[in-house]
């Protein structure tokens, strides 16, 4: 949905759903680069871990780049899922030929044709989920299209942020055809990222905004509806490093379990 909103500058601003501009910049701007670094950790992480797997469900899955890394790299079914219809329409295309199997759902109404042994979710995704109850029930449905003894790799921000003060930080970014600004808003008090996506085309005579928001969690909360959902935690580690998490860092990633029974291992304190 599109429409042109006037600002208090008198100039006027084309307002659109989330994703619904950024789907066609979003590789050049931010996929690429983040794909890479995903892939790389995520690959240490199966060698490290051991973790087999002959199915795999990527949540949130974008642009479709890293589903299509693990139909290619370990030639296994394959489901890419993700809740806009303009990045599953890029997803399309990245993944053709591939034989990945996209399905637009809802995170918190998860339903894959089958359980798998391994689900992924990167890149922000778990903090897409910012109204009370709906990091838990998100977890629940992950469990329930997880196999028993299968494993969950996602990341996610914590409240650790390094943003400070009331003015918002600015990324400039290149885009398919033009500047993309990212300007990010960090409330510490309420956990809450506000992210205003600012595309400037040259054919159009007014730039487009998208709105974005995301909570951050608490490793404890985390660690909570981890254990309400029956996954137990193997590993938490820094983001970036890859190093065990011993302090509070703005991004961890985590390895989860589907368990069978029994107490869930919690999330050490940092």
């Amino acid at each position: 949905m599109l429409k042109y909103q006037r600002n208090s500058e008198d100039q006027w601003m084309l307002h659109a759903r989330p994703y619904s501009v950024l789907a066609r910049d979003y590789d050049c701007a931010l996929g690429s680069k983040q794909f890479q670094h995903v892939r790389d950790l995520f690959e240490r992480l199966v060698r490290e871990f051991a973790i087999p797997f002959s199915s795999a469900a990527d949540v949130g899955c974008g642009t479709g780049l890293f589903a299509r890394h693990l139909r290619r790299r370990w030639r296994v079914p394959v489901f890419a899922v993700d809740r806009s219809s303009a990045m599953l329409r890029v997803a399309k295309r990245n993944c053709w030929g591939t034989g990945v199997h996209l399905l637009q759902q809802d995170l918190r109404s998860l339903r894959l044709p089958v359980q798998v042994d391994l689900i992924t979710a990167n890149f922000d995704t778990m903090n897409h989920l910012v109204a009370p109850g709906d990091l838990a029930c998100a977890l629940r449905r992950i469990a329930e299209n997880l196999r028993p003894g299968g494993n969950f790799i996602f990341d996610f921000l914590t409240h650790c942020q390094m943003m400070a003060g009331s003015q918002p930080y600015l990324r400039r970014l290149r885009g398919v055809s033009g500047e993309v600004q990212q300007w990010i808003h960090w409330d510490p008090a309420r956990h809450m990222l506000s992210i205003r996506m600012v595309h400037g085309f040259p054919a159009f005579p007014a730039p487009s905004i998208e709105l974005h928001r995301e909570r951050a969690y608490t490793p404890e909360e985390m660690g909570q509806a981890l254990s309400e959902a029956g996954l137990t935690v193997r590993a938490v580690r820094d983001a970036v490093t890859l190093r065990p998490a011993v302090t509070c860092a703005p991004r961890l990633l985590v390895v989860a379990q589907k368990r069978a029974s029994g107490r869930c291992k919690s999330f050490s304190n940092p």
